[in-house]
């Protein structure tokens, strides 16, 4: 049985961390600092939103210490 692409937890992570950071799509392997409109507001949004969608209370040195989405993803399980 084929699991459609909404119904995915690993594209409905990205998809909802790509409309954070306001870009039309992000990949696993990609560094989410580099969207064009990264800030520290955006970090905070990200951190509320692993949070409140997730359940995993992300640090300020935890998000630092994240590379990738695929870092982020890795801590909420995704």
């Amino acid at each position: 049985m084929e699991i459609a692409y909404r119904d995915n937890p690993v594209h409905i992570f990205l998809d909802r961390l790509a409309e954070i950071l306001e870009v039309p799509s992000i990949g696993l392997d990609d560094d989410f600092r580099l969207a064009p409109l990264w800030s520290s507001l955006t970090g905070f949004s990200v951190m509320v939103m692993l949070d409140l969608e997730y359940g995993v209370g992300l640090s300020v040195e935890e998000l630092k210490v994240a590379k990738t989405v695929r870092d982020l993803a890795e801590k909420v399980g995704v």
